[in-house]
């Protein structure tokens, strides 16, 4: 498993950098608000990737903490439930007829 991730590691490699060294010379204005940058097109193209992977960590960090949060509270009905189970499981068979 190790040498198919570094294996897959180098080929992504690989891809970036020839990607860079094609969309090296192309130049693109950048305008933020006030200032306005000349930069090559792959700087654009690598903050915007990151910039997007940035907004995935925390998507996907808030759908992993709201998972949590269900499964600790599915844990404690559980728990809560198992002990009601129980309760009544200890009961005699007189105190069920009052029930």
């Amino acid at each position: 498993m190790g040498i198919l991730r570094t294996i897959l590691i180098l080929i992504v490699v690989a891809i970036v950098i020839g990607f860079s060294i094609y969309n090296a010379e192309p130049r693109v204005d950048v305008d933020l608000i006030r200032w306005q940058y000349n930069v090559p097109l792959v700087v654009v193209v690598y903050w915007s990737f990151l910039a997007g992977m940035v907004a995935s960590l925390i998507l996907g960090l808030t759908y992993i903490l709201k998972l949590q949060s269900d499964r600790r509270a599915e844990r404690r009905e559980k728990r809560r439930l198992e002990s009601e189970m129980a309760a009544l499981r200890n009961r005699t068979i007189g105190d069920l007829d009052e029930l």
